[in-house]
């Protein structure tokens, strides 16, 4: 015989006692700022990591298709990991190039660093300029806070609010216009604003309905125009980290400024000391860094010195592929947008003629 399960227990409750990820029980949207971004970052990456898998291979019903994109990130971590190592064990498997094998092996780690910085900064090239010339901004953050099913029965089955890290238009066809009107910071003044910067004209008797077939045009292009550059120019920072000139900034490590105590120092001493050292090493492997930065960018445009041919202009080249990406993007989805808009501003009918109506 099959029982009905019944969720309608009155001893159900939805709480709102918060989990360690949660700050408010409102969806809420976030500023599209550095730190928005990297708290997101390291939420979703966090329960990438720990939650996310453990609730997929149980077969949670709580497990979601955002938490199964949120794991997207565990093969690059695990990956990236296995790259660093591999390259560092083949020291003491090749006794004879441990210098080489060391080398590379930095590279490799900072290679994985200027990968994310590259693609990271590809994102910004592209939706910053997109976002000031039409008002849509793709990347907008906001909080999602959801209350998950039951998985108990009784008491046991109280429900806690849960947050997921979300963009505004994570969806193309389903933006969240919700929490753009309810929000006293954009309300309809948002779409307005929309409609006036791509051509759509000004006080218009409902700027929502008449941008949002605009909004999921541009929407589409900007991400489309936004993966190819992000993809370009970590190619850059690949290509950047694989330069010579890095010898020094990995050598401002090794040759660090440490501390030796000696005797009759005092705790007050050893504690300024250290201070000392702290602040003269951030210095110095900073300085050495940029330094060091400046010259790879100088040596991937010109190429390596006694190079030809390809080699020689390989890396002007990934250069010069970025820059074209993100210029052609960022124009194709403005112009795009703007266009839509002047049509749709556009009296098509010439009402001095005279015409038939199908």
């Amino acid at each position: 015989m099959i029982t009905a399960v019944k969720l309608s227990d009155n001893r159900i409750n939805f709480q709102k006692k918060f989990d360690k990820r949660s700050e408010d029980v409102e969806n809420e949207i976030l500023p599209n700022t550095l730190w928005s971004r990297i708290t997101q970052k390291i939420d979703k990456t966090e329960g990438a990591v720990t939650e996310y898998p453990i609730k997929g291979l149980r077969g949670d019903v709580n497990s979601d298709f955002y938490e199964f994109l949120s794991m997207g990130i565990v093969p690059y971590l695990i990956g990236s990991a296995m790259f660093i190592t591999l390259f560092n064990m083949t020291r003491g498997l090749m006794p004879h190039s441990k210098m080489m094998a060391k080398i590379n092996g930095q590279k490799m780690g900072l290679g994985v660093i200027l990968y994310g910085l590259g693609k990271t900064l590809g994102n910004d090239l592209v939706t910053r300029p997109i976002a000031a010339a039409t008002g849509v901004d793709i990347e907008l953050p906001y909080r999602y806070v959801y209350y998950p099913l039951p998985t108990k029965p009784g008491e046991a089955a109280d429900i806690y609010p849960q947050i997921q890290q979300r963009k505004v238009y994570d969806s193309k066809e389903f933006f969240r216009k919700d929490l753009i009107a309810k929000d006293p910071k954009y309300g309809v003044k948002y779409y307005d604003n929309i409609a006036k910067k791509i051509g759509l004209g000004e006080d218009l008797n409902d700027s929502v309905t008449e941008t949002t077939p605009i909004i999921q045009s541009l929407v589409s292009t900007t991400k489309t125009a936004k993966s190819l550059a992000s993809y370009c120019w970590a190619a850059v920072g690949v290509g950047l980290a694989v330069q010579n000139s890095w010898s020094n900034f990995f050598d401002s490590f090794a040759n660090r400024v440490k501390y030796y105590p000696k005797e009759g120092d005092t705790l007050g001493t050893k504690i300024s000391t250290h201070f000392k050292n702290f602040g003269t090493n951030c210095r110095n492997i900073s300085a050495e860094f940029c330094s060091s930065f400046g010259q790879a960018c100088k040596t991937l445009w010109t190429g390596p010195k006694g190079k030809e041919g390809y080699m020689k202009h390989a890396g002007k080249g990934l250069i010069s592929l970025a820059a074209l990406t993100t210029i052609f993007g960022v124009t194709n989805a403005i112009y795009r947008a703007r266009h839509m808009g002047k049509l749709a501003n556009k009296d098509l009918i010439d009402r001095t003629q005279e015409s038939t109506v199908i």
